[in-house]
C-alpha cells in the first residue's frame, strides 16, 4: 500500500494529464465531426491488428469445438448409409441396427458400424507408408478393419496395440483393394505405385468396356474388409496394355494423404462368420 503511494505521489502529474488528455479526446471526437472521424480511423489502425488476434484466439478454442462437432455429424451420416445394412425377411436375426416396417415384413441388418479416430502419425513420400491412430484394443480396434476418411479411402488396420493402432496406406504395394468402376460396373484390384501419393491404379480391366475419363472407382464390397460404394478415386488416365487387350486406369484419389487429421474406422458385425464360411469353401476346394 505504502509502494503504491508513493507512486501516486511521484507520477500524479502524469497520471493527471494523461486522463484529461484522454477526457479531451472523448469529447472531441463526440462533439465534432471531421476530428471524431479523424480520431476513429486512427483508433481502428491501432486495434484492428489487436482485434485480429484477438478473434484468432478466441476461433482456435472454438475450432475444437466445431471440428468434434463436424466429425460427429460426419460419424452419423457414415453409420446411416444404405451400403451399412442389408434387407433381409423378418426371419433373419441380426445385431443392433435392426428394425422391422410396419408391416413386419423386412428388416434392416446392420454390417457395418463406424468410430472415428484422429491421426498422430502418416507417411505418404516412402515406399511402404503407415498411419497411425490414437484408438486401439480399449476401443474396439481391431487388425483388418477398413479406414476412411470424409472423402474416401484411406487403408487397413495392421497393428493394435492398447491405446493405438497402425494403419496400412493406400499408398503401400500391399494395399490391394477389390474395387469396381461405374457406370460400366467392371471388377478390379487397386495398386498403388510408388513415387505419386494422389494415384493409384487399376488394372485387367477390358478394352471393350466403355470407361471414360472421369467415371468412379468404388470399393466393390466383396471383401469382408470395406463396405460397399466407397469412393476411391476418378478415373484420369487409360492407356491399353501393348501385349494384351486390357486397359489400364491411372485413379486420381479422393482422399488428400497430405491432409488427413480425422478418419473413420469400420467395423464389420459379421466379419467372423463370413470368415468361417471362406474358409470352408477354401477346404472343399
Amino acid at each position: 500500500m505504502t509502494n503504491l503511494l508513493d507512486f501516486l505521489k511521484r507520477y500524479f502529474h502524469v497520471l493527471t494529464f494523461v486522463v484529461l488528455q484522454v477526457v479531451c479526446i472523448v469529447l472531441i471526437s463526440k462533439t465534432m465531426n471531421y476530428p471524431g472521424f479523424a480520431i476513429a480511423r486512427a483508433t481502428k489502425v491501432l486495434t484492428t491488428p489487436v482485434n485480429r488476434l484477438c478473434y484468432g484466439v478466441v476461433r482456435h478454442f472454438n475450432f475444437n469445438k466445431e471440428n468434434q462437432y463436424l466429425v460427429q455429424q460426419n460419424l452419423e451420416l457414415m453409420n446411416a448409409q444404405e451400403s451399412n445394412f442389408l434387407i433381409s425377411s423378418d426371419s433373419v436375426t441380426g445385431v443392433e441396427g435392426d428394425y422391422t416396417d410396419t408391416l413386419g415384413r423386412t428388416k434392416r441388418v446392420r454390417l457395418y458400424e463406424y468410430t472415428s479416430a484422429n491421426v498422430i502419425y502418416n507417411t505418404i513420400h516412402k515406399k511402404n507408408n503407415y498411419l497411425m491412430i490414437d484408438k486401439g484394443s480399449e476401443d474396439g480396434i481391431e487388425p483388418d478393419m477398413s479406414v476412411l476418411s470424409a472423402n474416401g479411402v484411406v487403408g487397413v488396420v495392421s497393428d493394435v496395440s492398447k491405446h493405438f493402432a497402425t494403419v496400412i496406406s493406400l499408398l503401400h504395394p500391399d494395399c490391394q483393394i477389390s474395387a469396381k468402376v461405374q457406370p460400366a460396373n467392371q471388377l478390379g484390384t487397386i495398386t498403388w505405385r510408388y513415387g505419386d501419393p494422389t494415384s493409384v491404379y487399376l488394372e485387367d480391366i477390358p478394352e471393350h468396356l466403355n470407361i471414360n475419363e472421369g467415371d468412379s472407382v468404388l470399393t466393390s464390397g466383396y471383401s469382408n474388409i470395406f463396405p460397399s460404394g466407397i469412393l476411391i478415386g476418378t478415373i484420369s488416365e487409360k492407356s491399353k496394355n501393348p501385349t494384351a487387350s486390357f486397359l489400364t486406369l491411372k485413379v486420381q484419389l479422393a482422399t488428400d494423404f497430405n491432409h488427413i487429421n480425422t478418419v473413420y474406422v469400420v467395423r464389420n458385425l459379421y466379419r467372423e462368420e463370413l470368415e468361417t464360411l471362406k474358409s470352408n469353401m477354401k477346404e472343399d476346394e
